[in-house]
């Protein structure tokens, strides 16, 4: 009120704030903006709470354990397992970063073995997507209420957020436009006849088989009007460990992201920077090279 926020404003600033205190992920539902902000604003509070505590800021030193810490509040169930030495094993030495996965689609992390199974079939089989009659893909019960359900909602985003949390939507325009970049789910194309049929034709079922989230892994069956029948299996998603994007494919993705900023020169120069940043003197020489012109 202070700032004179309109009544939409407040709702807004009132569901950002929500997510900042606890990351929660009311916005897949009505498509909102606050996912975005969850690793950022994490990592800044990580950082600032460091400095805080430098400049002799003081902290409750029981935060996990006490009797209001974490723990208590987040896990109210007394007789809960509780395993705190996964807190400090490792630390400084064991960089849990090392395992992340990078992501070369602009979607939710668990629809990426679908997507490459279904352009790798699109490529191979050479197929026209208004031939398609079918999209069949056996899914982990886990990420029913994450990316299929509800169905209605996933077949007809309202939203780029909403879309990129959508197995069905998603690999309609994957089919449709034979790849997925950062151009994606653009108003046009969530309100494509041609797109929202393929969506329609998207199906799924829980398959017990299927990993947890440790490992995501995709298969699809396509079946065509001439009941052609095409199938891929996509056991690790590409960009993890077991599944690594290569050098090319990593600076392809950065380039196609800054291109809007920089110029490929100024790119050029930031993803040089970025490859010898352990060798660099003054990391905030990346925040410089970001800066188009």
């Amino acid at each position: 009120k202070l700032l004179g926020l309109s009544e939409e404003q407040i709702v807004n600033a009132a569901g950002i704030v929500g997510s900042f205190a606890a990351g929660i992920l009311q916005c897949w539902v009505d498509g909102t903006d606050s996912k975005y902000l969850h690793s950022g604003w994490a990592a800044q509070s990580g950082i600032v709470a460091a400095l805080l505590s430098r400049a002799g800021t003081t902290g409750p030193k029981a935060v996990f354990e006490g009797r209001f810490g974490f723990m208590a509040s987040h896990l109210p169930d007394g007789n809960a397992p509780r395993d705190f030495a996964r807190i400090t094993d490792g630390l400084g030495v064991t960089w849990e970063s090392r395992r992340s996965s990078f992501k070369p689609f602009p979607a939710a992390h668990v629809i990426h073995p679908y997507i490459d199974a279904l352009l790798r079939l699109r490529r191979q089989h050479a197929i026209d997507p208004a031939s398609v009659r079918e999209i069949a893909c056996p899914v982990a019960g886990y990420i029913v209420p994450i990316v299929c359900e509800p169905v209605a909602e996933k077949r007809r985003p309202n939203s780029d957020s909403h879309g990129r949390v959508s197995l069905q939507y998603t690999l309609a325009e994957a089919m449709h436009a034979g790849r997925l970049g950062k151009d994606a789910y653009q108003p046009h194309s969530l309100q494509n006849p041609m797109i929202l049929r393929l969506a329609d034709s998207v199906t799924y079922n829980v398959d017990p088989t299927f990993p947890g989230p440790e490992r995501f892994k995709g298969q699809v069956k396509v079946t065509l009007h001439n009941g052609a029948v095409h199938e891929a299996i996509e056991e690790h998603n590409r960009g993890s460990a077991e599944n690594p994007m290569s050098t090319a494919d990593l600076v392809a993705k950065f380039e196609e992201n800054a291109a809007a900023v920089l110029t490929p020169a100024q790119a050029a120069r930031l993803a040089a920077a970025i490859f010898n940043l352990e060798d660099s003197s003054d990391a905030n020489a990346l925040v410089q090279l970001s800066i188009g012109d």
